[in-house]
């Protein structure tokens, strides 16, 4: 894989992501849920509380995420702290997610 501008830690049924998230790694990012989701069949939870920065390319690798996930059974939630960029970002698209607090 290559050089991201953003970190991401996972465990079963989980994706932590921080930092700022270009639209260069739209692909790094897909592919990391795809594989934390197993190809978009297990339930996965993306944790966007530490993200900084989020293009609107990647709010499209999420959305599509979600969507792939509900086809296949399975569910992608979103969880972003209110007030950060990410619930703000998700808010104005109507991206569902899981506000928690900051």
């Amino acid at each position: 894989m290559t050089a991201t501008s953003f970190s991401a830690t996972s465990a079963p049924g989980s994706l932590v992501l921080s930092g700022d998230i270009d639209a260069a790694d739209h692909r790094a990012l897909n592919d990391l849920i795809e594989q934390a989701s197993e190809t978009f069949t297990q339930n996965l939870t993306v944790d966007l509380r530490a993200v900084t920065f989020l293009p609107s390319i990647i709010v499209g690798v999420l959305a599509r995420a979600t969507v792939l996930a509900k086809k296949n059974g399975a569910q992608v939630t979103l969880v972003a702290a209110e007030g950060s960029v990410p619930q703000r970002v998700l808010t104005v698209c109507k991206i569902p997610f899981q506000q928690v607090d900051a």
